[in-house]
């Protein structure tokens, strides 16, 4: 394992120190050295900071949990979520589940409401208001002490909820984040190529950034489909959460990583627990997969925007990965269309050619340290990896365009 670490840091550092003697100063040159120059070592560190980074251990600490599910239109996953929830080895003295449907013009209510059984409150709302009102609805309802987050069209293992609460014993952690897994990666559906490209995302994102981002209890986004805060935590933020704007306009996404924000900026620290693992469901199809990741974008804009008013308060380290983090974000899109543009424009082939071709090697590194951290990485799983930054060169001018019209979104994003 540590051979292959050493390999590619090793491998990494030499394309550090050959883009650096390459710099030539026109304005397209630039933007790629500097892409290179910020980005090698912010992949080398996530790389070995992550092989660092292990889960809470079950200690035997079971607090009270109340899981909320908020759903609209999701009547042939939300049955599976429901069920999953309720059979899970948590004690059932201290698990609670509140479904809430946001009013949903399909089944959803009706087959949320087939499931009875004491552990679970259907709360059906008179109209459509918006992901976070309707966990405001469930939390409402609540009793537990950790409120869990999920989707609805997300199942979990029997354990993930006892391993997602282990952190909590350290009463500085505010928030813990799941290990989503997308699980429809091996449909015979039109377009399954697109799932089994986000299953090799998810897990390096996950794995590996939110890995590396735990240590310094800085997770920056707790995702939705498998999360839990501090009850009491999440109810000082409520409010402000609920009634975000942005430009004088209610914010609706990127709801996960502005809670996220919101229990950092508390003064808490948010972590990652790999062993509570989430399956979700990714888009199957090209244009729901290009809504989601507009959305993505301007969640990731609201982000970095309300973190960078608190972030300067926090320690070096923390920052560190804050500011590393934001700038790698929005660098990487303007180098990709750069690099497109040398080519239309001004014909800088050489400028094109090293910046794809040292991203594929880059992929193949990252791709190799993916099998050894992630158990269910395959060979095949390894080509994807390598083969996604394919796929991220269309991605790269949605998140240009999400960024230029942040105004922009509906209450549910993912519908």
């Amino acid at each position: 394992m540590y051979v292959r670490l050493i390999f590619s840091v090793v491998l990494l550092g030499l394309v550090y120190v050959y883009r650096l003697s390459v710099i030539e100063w026109s304005w397209v040159y630039s933007v790629l050295t500097v892409y290179g120059v910020v980005v090698t070592p912010f992949l080398i560190f996530s790389i070995v900071v992550a092989y660092c980074y292990r889960p809470v251990p079950d200690r035997g600490y079971r607090p009270k949990v109340s899981v909320i599910v908020p759903c609209f239109n999701d009547e042939l996953a939300i049955v599976n979520t429901i069920d999953s929830i309720l059979k899970s080895d948590y004690p059932k003295d201290k698990l609670e589940l509140v479904v809430v449907d946001d009013c949903s013009v399909d089944g959803s209510l009706a087959a949320m409401s087939g499931c009875s059984t004491a552990n679970l409150r259907v709360v059906a709302l008179p109209w459509n208001v918006g992901k976070r009102h309707a966990v405001a609805a469930g939390l409402k309802r609540c009793t537990g002490d950790v409120v869990v987050l999920m989707d609805s069209d997300t199942v979990v293992d029997a354990n993930s909820i006892v391993n997602l609460v282990q952190p909590f014993r350290d009463e500085k952690v505010y928030c813990v984040c799941g290990n989503a897994v997308v699980h429809n990666s091996s449909s015979k559906k039109i377009n399954s190529w697109l799932a089994k490209f986000q299953r090799v995302w998810y897990a390096d994102a996950f794995r590996i950034r939110k890995g590396a981002e735990s240590l310094f209890g800085v997770v920056l986004c707790c995702s939705g489909a498998l999360a839990a805060y501090r009850r009491d935590k999440m109810l000082q933020v409520a409010d402000k959460w609920i009634n975000e704007k942005f430009a004088g306009r209610a914010v609706s996404c990127g709801d996960d990583r502005q809670l996220t924000n919101a229990m950092l900026e508390l003064g808490g620290k948010s972590v990652f627990q790999s062993n509570a693992l989430a399956y979700t469901i990714a888009p199957h199809g090209f244009k729901k997969f290009m809504k989601q990741q507009e959305r993505w974008g301007r969640g990731s804009l609201y982000g970095f925007i309300y973190g960078s008013k608190f972030f300067p308060k926090k320690n070096w380290k923390q920052k560190l990965i804050f500011y590393s983090t934001m700038l790698v974000s929005f660098l990487a899109p303007v180098a990709l269309a750069l690099s497109f543009v040398s080519i239309v424009l001004i014909g800088g082939w050489a400028a094109a050619v090293l910046f794809f071709a040292g991203h594929l090697m880059i992929g193949c590194l990252v791709a190799l340290n993916d099998k050894l951290l992630v158990d269910y990485f395959t060979p095949w799983d390894m080509l994807y990896r390598v083969v996604f930054f394919v796929l991220m060169s269309a991605v790269t001018f949605v998140y240009l365009y999400a960024w230029l019209t942040p105004w922009k979104g509906t209450k549910w994003g993912t519908r």
